[in-house]
């Protein structure tokens, strides 16, 4: 009994340990893990380039570059649409101005005015609640903070370059990775010793390969069914700029759970800016909510069970668990995650019970 007591608490503090070595090495093991799933993602381009008698280097250049040219110019439309909606935008407020100043006008108080009469009936309650104050002495507010939009600035400033630095690593990382190919494969497999381990290395390396490669390309797929969809589905209710608000909602789909319900509250108060009345803003936050249900309900159930993956408790678990230790990365990192875990407790036989647990 003493024994299986230990054992147990050997065991906790061993999840206790990991949980905060990976929680406190986020900066290192992100961009490590960001960089191998870029990799994988990218290696089917470079075999692409490669089998036009290019070398392995040479491949990943051209393909850097190809990058690179592509961003550029998805930044250019990105901006236009940007500039398109800055321009409307002093419009779009008069129109609400107006539409709030008919509300409060007409003979029922309007939202904005009954909040006006709340918060101005509470700070007379807390006014005439408060300690008087003695005659010649100035009662002093502890509360000094003030707008400045230099701080703002430099805090933006700040985080666009620890952004702009984390997304340069990750990019040199990918790099390395994809000129270097199978090469710490090829390592691990020699590590692991005896013939009969190196094997088995083997093979769970190739089964991580497909399934990470089966998991990208679904992604990549729901991505863009979610985006279509809801790009049209927002053009027929008359929502402006639909094309962007249809690749926004396909790029936040990407995050499981979480993205989706971003998504449909963006595009919400992007169409409450637009038409300033219910029925309108409700038809176009109802197309894209019902595409996100029919995402979450319909296509991921079918094309992920088709890819192998993990059952959705598990999924929303690794969710909540890789987002608290991780944050966005985490939600984004999540599923690829667990996947790996199940690809290697599938041919490992002690883990085995929880590939089962993890699957379909």
């Amino acid at each position: 009994m003493t024994l299986r007591v230990r054992k147990s608490a050997v065991g906790l503090l061993f999840v206790a340990g990991a949980i905060f070595v990976l929680r406190e090495g986020e900066p290192v093991f992100v961009p490590l893990l960001v960089s191998v799933l870029l990799a994988y993602a990218l290696e089917p381009f470079v075999a692409a380039l490669m089998r036009l008698r290019m070398p392995r280097g040479l491949a990943v250049v051209v393909l850097y570059v190809i990058i690179g040219a592509s961003a550029i110019g998805v930044g250019r439309i990105a901006q236009t649409q940007a500039n398109a909606f800055v321009n409307d935008l002093p419009a779009t407020i008069r129109d609400l101005r107006t539409t709030l100043q008919k509300t409060s006008s007409s003979d029922r108080p309007g939202l904005i005015e009954r909040l006006q009469r709340t918060a101005s009936d509470v700070q007379a309650t807390i006014d005439a609640a408060a300690v008087p104050v003695a005659a010649g002495v100035k009662r002093v507010s502890a509360d000094n903070d003030h707008f400045d939009i230099r701080d703002y600035v430099l805090d933006a400033g700040r985080t666009a370059l620890a952004i702009a630095e984390r997304l340069s690593i990750i990019a040199l990382l990918t790099f390395l990775l994809l000129v270097t190919g199978d090469f710490y494969k090829r390592k691990l497999a020699m590590l692991a010793g005896r013939r009969d381990d190196r094997q088995l290395t083997v093979e769970v390396i190739r089964t991580i390969d497909r399934q990470i490669e089966r998991y990208l390309v679904v992604r990549v797929l729901i991505s863009v069914i979610v985006g279509v969809a809801t790009g049209i589905g927002l053009w027929w209710v008359g929502l402006t700029h639909a094309a962007v608000w249809g690749v926004l909602a396909g790029v936040l789909n990407t995050l499981p759970f979480v993205g989706p319900t971003v998504a449909v509250a963006l595009i919400t108060g992007g169409a409450f800016l637009q038409f300033h009345d219910i029925e309108s803003t409700a038809a176009a936050a109802g197309v894209s909510t019902l595409v996100a249900v029919l995402e979450g309900n319909l296509v991921s159930p079918w094309l992920t069970g088709r890819a192998g993956e993990l059952n959705t408790v598990a999924v929303f678990v690794s969710v909540l668990f890789w987002g608290w230790m991780w944050g966005a990365w985490g939600l984004l990192l999540a599923v690829p995650i667990m996947v790996s875990i199940k690809a290697a407790a599938d041919h490992i036989d002690p883990l085995q019970p929880v590939g089962e647990l993890l699957g379909r």
